[in-house]
């Protein structure tokens, strides 16, 4: 989800969350590969969050996060106003000792598909300004309509092979993916064909899944790939507004979503990491009318919801601070 207003993605994403994913459950092949350092769940649980203060809430270390997701777009080094949001969230992120994802995609109010050359030539200098940035993903949720990658795998996979030939000591991971996309396998294998060298970590949005409780959009997944998967941005929604109707969930369903999230992601050893979005809720639908969504863990006014609860005990870890006093 990019850091000001949801993606036209995310929009087509949340109406079909009415649907029960009906996915056929293929045989399970996992392939044997070292996980990452893992939390007391199993795996790794960080934040998909955009706003730098989020990470000088005490409750950040409570919690035990280190690591953080940040979407912006494939030109941000030629955006002032992008860049500095992104200068800020870094530097944010990096005084918690956090270690930031930065995933790509389309330009701010232009959704076409930069030639390889431009974007290289644009991730190049992306590097050069913050060389310590080393985990890095080519590409947001590739596979939906509304991206330029959807029916363009090839497009995406030369994003990857130019970031993979530019970054030495970098992870570079494969194009995030979305289980409300359908077959996406078929758009994985025609990604393959180009990309090199083989990834090893396959992002994943598994907001359906979660909403269900289906895991079998996810063992698919991990059937037919090699190597890790990452819950790259997923989160327990309480409220959210496609065009200008409001759908309201509530914290209760938010709790339950938040299990989900928790359970779906021990299926497999080779999940090993969770991004959550997001941190901070923007308030209710009546004070925040221009927000969008809302899947925070702790209410606007900075005290903690039900779901932020369920989060620390999953990793065993206790909220000690309620509300903290900065807000």
């Amino acid at each position: 989800m990019p850091r000001s207003i949801p993606a036209a993605s995310h929009l087509a994403l949340l109406a079909c969350l009415a649907l029960v994913a009906c996915l056929a459950l293929a045989a399970f092949a996992a392939a044997a590969i070292l996980p990452a350092r893992a939390s007391a769940a199993g795996f790794q649980f960080g934040l998909a969050d955009y706003e730098p203060a989020t990470f000088s809430d005490p409750r950040m270390a409570e919690l035990g996060i280190h690591i953080a997701r940040d979407v912006v777009p494939w030109n941000v080094v030629a955006s002032p106003r992008d860049l500095a949001a992104v200068t800020a969230w870094l530097a944010a992120v990096k005084k918690a000792g956090i270690t930031p994802l930065i995933t790509f995609q389309h330009a701010d109010g232009n959704d076409h598909a930069p030639t390889a050359a431009q974007f290289l030539k644009d991730f190049l200098r992306f590097r050069s300004l913050f060389p310590w940035v080393t985990e890095l993903c080519p590409w947001d949720e590739a596979t939906h309509a509304g991206q330029p990658t959807a029916r363009r795998p090839r497009v995406a996979a030369e994003y990857y092979n130019a970031m993979s030939a530019h970054c030495a000591g970098c992870e570079i991971t494969a194009p995030d993916t979305l289980d409300a996309d359908g077959n996406i396998e078929a758009w994985i294998g025609q990604f393959l064909r180009t990309a090199r060298p083989y990834p090893k970590i396959w992002p994943f949005n598994p907001y359906i899944s979660v909403a269900t409780d289906n895991p079998r959009p996810i063992r698919r997944l991990l059937s037919y790939v090699h190597g890790q998967v990452w819950f790259s941005e997923v989160g327990g929604i309480v409220w959210w507004r496609l065009h200008s109707r409001l759908i309201y969930h509530g914290e209760t369903y938010a709790v339950k979503v938040t299990k989900n999230i928790f359970r779906l992601a021990t299926i497999s050893p080779r999940i090993t990491r969770v991004y959550y979005y997001h941190w901070r809720s923007p308030g209710t639908p009546r004070s925040a009318r221009k927000a969008t969504w809302d899947a925070g863990l702790i209410a606007a006014g900075g005290a903690a919801r039900q779901a932020l609860y369920v989060v620390a005990r999953a990793l065993h870890r206790q909220i000690q601070t309620a509300r903290p006093s900065s807000f």
